[in-house]
């Protein structure tokens, strides 16, 4: 999906942009809406800052550039050992 960033993901917490998700819902905004596209990319962002802020402390300042590019580019899923 993509969705040209119109609003800063930052500018609401994640239950606002939950709450406008669920209003448009209820209203039966179909899912190609804008509005509700918007309200998914801004909760992927959060989803993503949540992992983010909870593991900083853990990550190898050496891997940064990998996970951004993962970020930019899409990769094969890792293979399990």
């Amino acid at each position: 999906m993509t969705v040209a960033a119109t609003v800063d993901p930052a500018s609401r917490t994640a239950s606002s942009w939950s709450s406008t998700l669920a209003a448009l819902k209820s209203r039966g905004v179909p899912d190609t809406d804008p509005r509700v596209l918007e309200c998914q990319t801004a909760l992927a962002y959060w989803r993503c800052r949540r992992v983010i802020d909870a593991e900083r402390d853990n990550l190898n300042p050496a891997h940064i550039p990998a996970l951004a590019d993962m970020l930019r580019h899409p990769h094969a899923a890792a293979v399990s050992r």
